[in-house]
């Protein structure tokens, strides 16, 4: 249990500081552009890209940005140190389910985005759900 925590930990935390990184130096734009150009060669879909974002959306996304690279950094630590920063699970899972909870609420508010962060929004309601399993799992004592 505590290798596959640490491993997700560190996969999401490399994720999550790189793709900050990209949206404060190449934008938002740029950013969600390669994704969504990805994920259709991937999928051999062709949904309507998003486009050019407006400035005021870009200034906010590269605002929270360094946030989410911030959380990265958090799981990167926690993946380090497993098992003893296992209390670290439960708010971390929390917050990147609330990420999903957004995302979803946007769905509903303003349409459907690119398929791709469809696709984000489900790892985003599912893996903290399995980051929970296994921290309940790890946090029993041994008989």
């Amino acid at each position: 249990m505590i290798a596959t925590l640490r491993l997700l930990h560190a996969l999401l935390g490399i994720a999550a500081v790189a793709i900050s990184l990209s949206i404060i130096i190449l934008g938002p734009s740029m950013t969600a552009a390669t994704f969504e150009g990805l994920f259709d060669t991937l999928t051999g879909t062709t949904p309507p890209h998003t486009g050019a974002w407006p400035a005021t959306m870009d200034s906010e996304l590269r605002f929270y940005a360094p946030l989410w690279g911030a959380y990265g950094l958090v799981l990167l630590h926690i993946a380090r140190r497993l098992p003893a920063t296992l209390g670290w699970i439960p708010p971390t899972a929390a917050l990147f389910f609330l990420g999903g909870i957004g995302r979803a609420i946007s769905w509903l508010a303003v349409g459907a985005p690119h398929p791709f962060f469809l696709l984000l929004m489900v790892i985003e309601l599912v893996l903290p759900l399995v980051f929970l399993a296994l921290w309940q799992a790890a946090d029993k004592p041994a008989s």
